[in-house]
């Protein structure tokens, strides 16, 4: 789907004013929480399969939360929030087969074939549209006016994360040097994290800033136990499904100002500033349980996982440098496997 050529439409004096605004900053940043947590209440509240906060540009719409799809981006031409966009008010589609805006979109005619949508606009600090709040449904329904208060309330509270611009100063000091070209560069289109290349210039800035203010940082490292046995068992979409859902859980887990990557096909990486070897001890306690203790559910069933962590502490004014803290991370790690899986061991 997202392999179409790009078509522009004709822009409106609303959509012209997108392509500069400051919360085009958002575009190609990690999960977060703050947004999660709208899309899940939304799902719940709304009884809908799919609840997603998005901005567009003249080209995509980007999914900054998107819960129920595992999707990040789509073509604005595929993009059914473009029509509430452009005129810069609600719209409610019962039926999307019958509406003449909706019938011939490829998320309708094709999967996930949504039959109903909400949309409510989402608006920068000038006021100028931004984006929406938006839910799908598979089935026709009528929208009531309950639902399109709820949608107004789920949308005011959207808009006001958007607004209250608090990335976390790890992600705030990557995103404000990069455009947002080089941050899709190094985002992981799976899990929707910081891939390698994004953690590697993390580690550079958080080690420089702990540097100047004389902080600690930990670095741990995750590794989802016998990965490879869910994959030949379940098959790769599985695997990938349950990945998406290990990185939500990994970002809901970890603190506001902690940085979370994935760095390899089930490793990930923890990055928590300001933080001594006790507090990390029991974050990277509480992110073990948080993975561990509950199936994963999938298209297939529920998958039982676990997860080995190890991680290591570079004290204020430490002249270790980022390989060897994380030489020093994956060795933690390996001790930990050793040990049974399932575990948290330091190193260093």
């Amino acid at each position: 789907m997202t392999d179409t050529k790009l078509s522009r439409t004709i822009a409106s004096t609303a959509t012209l004013k997108i392509a500069n605004i400051h919360s085009l900053d958002l575009f190609y940043t990690p999960l977060e929480e703050r947004f999660e947590r709208i899309t899940r209440i939304a799902r719940r509240a709304m009884q809908v399969p799919v609840a997603a906060i998005t901005l567009l540009n003249e080209e995509k719409q980007w999914f900054k939360s998107a819960a129920g799809w595992g999707i990040s981006e789509l073509p604005r031409s595929h993009s059914l929030c473009r029509f509430v966009v452009e005129e810069n008010r609600p719209l409610t589609i019962a039926d999307t087969l019958q509406d003449p805006r909706s019938a011939q979109s490829p998320i309708v005619l094709s999967p996930p074939r949504f039959r109903a949508y909400a949309g409510h606009p989402l608006a920068d600090e000038h006021g100028d549209v931004c984006g929406t709040f938006c839910v799908f449904d598979l089935k026709p329904r009528e929208f009531t006016a309950a639902d399109r208060q709820a949608l107004a309330d789920l949308a005011a509270m959207s808009q006001r994360e958007l607004l209250s611009d608090r990335l976390s100063d790890a992600h705030s000091a990557l995103t404000a040097k990069l455009s947002v070209a080089r941050r899709e560069a190094m985002m992981d289109p799976l899990t929707r994290l910081w891939n390698r290349r994004g953690a590697s210039v993390l580690l550079k800035a958080a080690f420089a800033s702990a540097d100047q203010h004389g902080k600690p940082l930990t670095l741990a490292l995750l590794d989802l136990d016998n990965f490879k046995r869910i994959n030949d068992s379940y098959g790769h979409q599985v695997g990938d499904e349950v990945l998406r859902k290990v990185a939500t859980r990994l970002i809901g887990t970890v603190r506001g100002d902690d940085a979370v990557c994935r760095i390899g096909g089930d490793e990930f990486l923890v990055l928590m500033t300001d933080t001594d070897a006790a507090a990390a001890g029991r974050i990277a306690e509480r992110v073990r349980r948080a993975v561990t203790d509950a199936s994963v559910p999938t298209r297939d069933g529920v998958v039982a996982i676990s997860v080995s962590i190890g991680f290591t502490v570079r004290s204020p004014h430490s002249s270790s440098a980022v390989e060897a803290l994380l030489e020093l991370a994956d060795q933690a790690l390996l001790q930990s496997k050793a040990s049974g899986r399932n575990r948290v061991r330091s190193g260093g």
